[in-house]
């Protein structure tokens, strides 16, 4: 897959392999966290400790709707845009996305590596680590999406700064 500024005001993958269309399709899925506590934690952690209840206090009432709201529109969005994704058997796939959609594709990129690693409970180590693995467990498989979303939020943020 090629990912690269189209024009001005889009991104364009070009090249997208039947394997990459459904890992791209499957973002907005994964960014659901089904109401699991841990990957709830992990979205919205605790910008400080539990001695500053005040500003926890008001953290949870004003700062975790509006990031709740954002990941929710943030997820709307890709899903709307990989609607346009082609997908005629045989051929390579397409997608065009406005710029003005790439930070919602960051942040639900971002969601979808944040909640994964955490169902998978990846380390720091292993999530940093980009080897090739020796043979393909479904948690091995989930560490190469994961490297896969990382990848394309670089080449988009690539394609915005060009």
């Amino acid at each position: 897959m090629l990912i690269r500024r189209l024009k001005e005001n889009a991104i364009e993958l070009i090249d997208i392999e039947p394997i990459e269309a459904e890992l791209l399709r499957q973002v907005p899925g994964v960014c659901d966290s089904g109401g699991d506590d841990q990957s709830e934690a992990r979205l919205f952690s605790s910008p400080a400790d539990s001695s500053e209840n005040q500003f926890l206090n008001d953290w949870a009432e004003y700062v975790r709707p509006e990031l709740r709201h954002l990941f929710l529109s943030a997820r709307k969005t890709v899903k709307e845009d990989l609607e346009k994704l082609s997908d005629i058997p045989g051929r390579l796939g397409r997608l065009v996305i406005p710029r003005t959609h790439s930070d919602a594709w960051l942040n639900a990129l971002n969601q979808a590596r944040l909640i994964l690693a955490t169902k998978f409970n990846f380390s720091a180590r292993e999530l940093s680590t980009h080897a090739a693995p020796k043979w393909f467990s479904r948690r091995d498989l989930v560490l190469q999406q994961i490297n896969f979303y990382a990848e394309i939020q670089e080449r988009i943020i690539d394609a915005t700064e060009e």
